[in-house]
């Protein structure tokens, strides 16, 4: 399952393990396009990762705290900090790859 966040609920929930955010906009054709691949890796994932969203219409000031520049971004964080950043459409296979590998 997917998660939203907002301000309230962001820095809780990407401070423990790892959690990996999609920054979108309901605007955004590349955004909407990639939602079933999230979906089908938020399954994947289940029990190593969390798959959350950001929509940065509704939440400016996190995205620009985060330095999202462009959507879709896509960002790996483990307890916090940021590991890495994916922009555009990424592959199913790249993504899961990068959430096993810092899976430790």
């Amino acid at each position: 399952m997917i998660q939203d966040l907002n301000f309230i609920t962001f820095d809780k929930q990407i401070s423990t393990g790892l959690v990996l955010v999609d920054y979108w906009a309901e605007w955004c054709a590349p955004c909407l396009s990639q939602n079933p691949l999230l979906q089908e890796i938020a399954r994947d994932v289940s029990g190593i990762a969390i798959i959350a969203k950001v929509n940065i219409a509704d939440n400016r000031v996190i995205a620009d705290q985060q330095k999202v520049k462009n959507i879709p971004t896509l960002i790996l964080y483990k307890d916090g900090i940021e590991i890495k950043r994916f922009a555009g459409i990424q592959s199913k296979e790249i993504i899961i790859k990068t959430i096993e590998q810092n899976n430790i």
